[in-house]
């Protein structure tokens, strides 16, 4: 008989088991799991509803509402998030995943939300949303059987990059110098500055991804120069950043976008990213049609495609 019940500790190797079974391309171990998921200030172990075949993990479903606000969007209190789905492959076709789906909706009408989104959650989404490729019947059975919409179609991209040669854009950072913009390293000093750009021009999530990375730059875990910026004057008005071969995120002022600032920027970060030995860059998603033809011009390619989907009542 199969059960539902919140998560336990000591489910924690066989729910592991389960989501690399039932998630072949998303495997996850028991570091990432504990940091990203037990240790997240929006985890509820009600939320992580597990099912149980005769006491055997059998599948599980990781559903989250906020519980502390998120910077520049705050509680969101009518919208929850699954961030992983999964029933082991031996065990489907037995109604364990549908028995999962409406457990989940349940609990988030228990708490009150009107909408549920695969999986755009911030800070700690696994990928965007599901691989049309890779889960194509698990989307299908999302939309057709519980009535999920497809709301985008964000794109994972990847790039080689041990023949990046930036020579080819020295003669538009130099043009950009000339108009009195300079892209540099981030200095430690210029740390107020930098937030400040950030929280007034660019979305909260990215402002937390900025500030995780400097405290690691000021614990000694990573460095400053891991983010460059665009000055014009004494104010910031763009600004890229990588994180091991992770490039982006990366953005400029509105008023400033399509003279080339951005351009720049990339050819920065991706230079300092091979001089620090990286064979590779990879962009988790974007659904921006400029930005992926920008990356294009670089060397990125598709790799995955997902639907983000969104059910509301």
């Amino acid at each position: 008989m199969v059960t539902l019940t919140p998560y336990r500790g000591a489910d924690e190797a066989a729910l592991l088991a389960t989501w690399n079974a039932a998630l072949p391309v998303d495997p996850i171990d028991a570091r990432t799991f504990r940091r990203k998921v037990l240790l997240d200030p929006n985890f509820d172990p009600s939320g992580l509803i597990v099912a149980r075949d005769a006491g055997e993990v059998v599948g599980f479903c990781l559903c989250l509402v906020r519980r502390v606000p998120l910077e520049k969007v705050g509680m969101e209190p009518e919208r929850g998030w699954i961030t992983a789905f999964g029933v082991h492959p031996r065990a489907r076709r037995q109604g364990i995943g549908s028995a999962l789906m409406e457990g989940a909706l349940a609990w988030f009408r228990q708490t009150e939300r009107r909408e549920v989104a695969i999986a755009p959650y911030t800070p700690n989404y696994f990928v965007p949303g599901v691989d049309v490729e890779a889960y194509a019947d698990g989307l299908r059975w999302l939309t057709e059987r519980f009535g999920f919409e497809v709301v985008a179609r964000p794109l994972s991209m990847d790039a080689n990059i041990v023949r990046f040669d930036p020579a080819p854009y020295a003669e538009r950072e130099a043009a950009l110098r000339a108009a009195g913009v300079r892209c540099e390293p981030l200095a430690p000093t210029a740390i107020p500055e930098f937030i400040a750009f950030m929280q007034a021009h660019l979305p909260g999530d990215w402002v937390r991804h900025a500030r995780e990375l400097l405290l690691d730059a000021a614990r000694g875990h990573a460095g400053y120069d891991q983010i460059l910026v665009a000055w014009l004057g004494e104010e910031v008005v763009g600004y890229c950043q990588f994180d091991g071969e992770h490039f982006g995120p990366y953005g400029v002022r509105s008023d400033l976008q399509g003279k080339g600032i951005g351009t720049v920027l990339m050819v920065r970060c991706l230079q300092a990213m091979r001089e620090r030995g990286l064979h590779h860059a990879w962009v988790l998603w974007t659904s921006d049609e400029t930005a992926q033809r920008i990356y294009a011009r670089f060397g990125f390619r598709e790799t995955r495609r997902f639907a983000v989907l969104r059910k509301r009542w």
